[in-house]
């Protein structure tokens, strides 16, 4: 970011916001500082002539605004803090995004600006939301910057920008209004679309598009380097030219740099491996839940001497019960704080088709998908433990997926279409604004209709890792391509079709 008084900067990020002097430099009428918070820099640059100011009133909805969210252990303190050092402070206090915003519950804000007037943001997560790293436990108040916050015109031809052209992927997506949102960035009516983007490491992009009261124009000239307005995102790639200066569709300045060549290969599967763990941890354990409810409703209701399967005679009323169970179960996961920390995937032909939408990076894909494996496989293994003879048998059989009487074609049809129908009505639902906080009901319900309606057919799967898990208990690998094939491929057109 361009700075009027170098100096004057340096002791309000190093003093107040306990940023550390990574480097600082003098070339030809430019001052430099490079400062550390975390693992994130921020460049300072001080011009000798120095451009425009960033006026007192700029709304936060304006087209030159931007901010950094700085990541804090506790916001009353770092609040507190900021008081102390008579900081501007832009919000009327401490903002907390209420619950019915299932994307954004729970999260608290401060807009505030530094000595030259940028807008600055503290932001604290709830357990369930944001970077596992954040929750680590930590002495320092101020952890790092989490993201970078830009105002866009037109949301999807930045979203299609900075997802397709420089291939970030969307890690979130939220619909802000009411009166926190206004109190937070002191625009009146402000209804704001938040898509949150990711790289492979760094901190993230936030696109803020404002529904109402639409885009401010407070600065109608272009912004120069040397304003006080200029800030340039620096984006690290794997490919291209080795530097070069760039705009998105707003003229948001941005610095790309080619990856060096000389960098480990292992760099980001390590870097995925140490930031997210947790999350791959929470995927299998979520498969391991749900397979092992699975194996237990099997008993309780197909194992022959069980006297539930007694009682009831009708295989249908069964299957309904059945479904219920893992309806139930699917539901409590999803809403979860595991699942809502990790997405609730626990399924390979999903992450699979998020993967394909850009929604979720390439090493977290692989890790979520070995994780799914190896946590189902261990909650059949551990469920079974005490049931051995029991889940052994022909009528419960370690709950393993295969086609019905219909045959291997009709199973493979049934898979694909209840796959399909899956992934096209949850996209629907997710983007409805309405209907969105329901979205793990409307799974639940899926799979009930699916279990009562559906498994006499394929053994309704959806899932490969649910099926590999039975197989290699079971040791039955009957038509098992069905259940590789059939959803992922279904799920990919869904994903394709209705993104």
């Amino acid at each position: 970011m361009t700075v009027s008084d170098l100096p004057r900067a340096l002791v309000f990020y190093t003093s107040v916001l306990q940023f550390q002097v990574v480097s600082q430099g003098q070339n030809e009428g430019l001052a430099t500082a490079c400062l550390r918070l975390g693992q994130e820099t921020l460049i300072l640059r001080d011009y000798a002539a120095t451009g425009r100011s960033i006026p007192e009133t700029l709304p936060s909805n304006d087209r030159s605004f931007q901010h950094i969210a700085i990541v804090v252990g506790d916001i009353a303190a770092a609040y507190a803090h900021l008081l102390r050092h008579d900081t501007r402070i832009v919000s009327a206090g401490i903002q907390r995004l209420p619950d019915w915003n299932v994307d954004a519950a729970g999260i608290r804000a401060l807009y505030f600006r530094d000595p030259d007037g940028h807008f600055l943001e503290l932001i604290q997560f709830p357990s369930n939301k944001g970077e596992p790293r954040w929750h680590r436990r930590s002495a320092q108040l101020f952890r790092g910057i989490d993201h970078t916050a830009i105002v866009v015109s037109d949301l999807k031809r930045s979203v299609q920008f900075y997802r397709d052209v420089l291939g970030f992927t969307i890690a979130g997506e939220s619909f802000n209004y009411g009166g926190e949102q206004e109190l937070l960035t002191r625009v009146a009516g402000a209804r704001v679309r938040v898509t949150s983007f990711r790289g492979a490491k760094g901190p993230g992009i936030e696109l803020l598009h404002y529904e109402a009261p639409g885009l401010a124009r407070a600065l109608s000239a272009a912004i120069l380097s040397h304003d006080l307005s200029a800030w340039r995102i620096n984006l690290h790639t794997s490919s291209g030219e080795a530097t070069r200066e760039a705009a998105d569709p707003d003229d948001h300045a941005l610095l790309v740099r080619q990856r060096p060549s000389n960098a480990a290969w292992s760099e980001y599967p390590l870097e995925a491996l140490r930031q997210h763990w947790p999350r791959y941890l929470m995927e299998g354990a979520q498969l391991g839940i749900f397979m092992a409810v699975a194996l237990f409703l099997a008993l309780a209701l197909e194992y022959p001497k069980s006297r539930l399967h007694q009682a009831i005679a009708r295989p249908i009323l069964r299957r309904f019960l059945f479904g219920i169970g893992i309806g139930i179960t699917v539901v409590i996961l999803i809403y979860s704080s595991w699942g809502r920390q990790s997405g609730a995937q626990f399924n390979p032909a999903v992450t699979l088709a998020l993967l394909h939408l850009r929604r979720i990076q390439p090493w977290d894909a692989f890790f979520y998908i070995v994780a799914q494996f190896i946590g189902g496989w261990l909650g059949v293994v551990l469920a079974a433990a005490p049931f051995c003879r029991a889940s052994a048998h022909k009528d419960v059989n370690f709950v393993v997926t295969a086609p019905g009487k219909q045959g291997v074609a009709a199973a493979f049809a049934a898979e694909f279409l209840i796959s399909f129908i899956l992934v096209a009505a949850l996209r629907l639902v997710y983007q409805n604004d309405l209907a969105k906080p329901y979205f793990g009901y409307v799974a639940g319900l899926l799979l009930i209709v699916y279990i009562t309606f559906e498994a006499p057919w394929s053994g309704m799967s959806l899932n490969p890792a649910r099926s590999v898990a039975s197989a290699m208990v079971a040791r039955s690998w009957k038509a098992i391509w069905i259940y590789f094939v059939a959803p992922i491929a279904a799920m990919l057109l869904a994903a394709e079709l209705f993104q």
